[in-house]
């Protein structure tokens, strides 16, 4: 599978894929002078490399800007839950986060019940992060 990420580090540029569908680079406080010529070179290879590849289709995540829990975090964190795989946990709450990386950022939390929505969404995202592959999930007990 090519990734973006892969090709520039082949390429002697280090950049990182903080989710699907972007790309990060950090610059150290070192002389950067040439960066700006090396990546419009390496942009530009890129490119000519993309079409040999299926193009993503970018899928809206089924987040909303501002969601909040069934349960408070701290108590369904603290709560008696039992392991299952995360495929099996559609309905359940959850006495977990997921928080793959790149980038670490939350799409469960402890007590947010799991709908099909953001069960679908997340395991549609194991194809592209590994962190997601085979998942289990602590689920709050009844």
């Amino acid at each position: 599978m090519f990734t973006a990420d892969k090709f520039f580090y082949r390429n002697g540029l280090i950049a990182e894929l903080p989710e699907l569908m972007t790309i990060t680079f950090c610059l150290g406080f070192a002389n950067q002078e040439d960066f700006a010529k090396i990546f419009e070179k390496l942009w530009k290879k890129l490119l000519m490399h993309k079409g040999k590849y299926n193009k993503l289709i970018s899928i809206k995540p089924p987040f909303n800007l501002i969601e909040t829990p069934e349960i408070e975090i701290g108590i369904a964190w603290r709560s008696k839950t039992y392991s299952i795989p995360f495929s099996e946990s559609l309905g359940k709450i959850s006495g977990d986060m997921i928080y793959p990386y790149p980038p670490g950022i939350p799409l469960l939390v402890p007590g947010e019940r799991i709908c099909k929505d953001k069960l679908n969404w997340i395991e549609n995202q194991s194809l592209y992060n590994k962190d997601l592959l085979n998942l289990h999930i602590r689920v709050l007990q009844n």
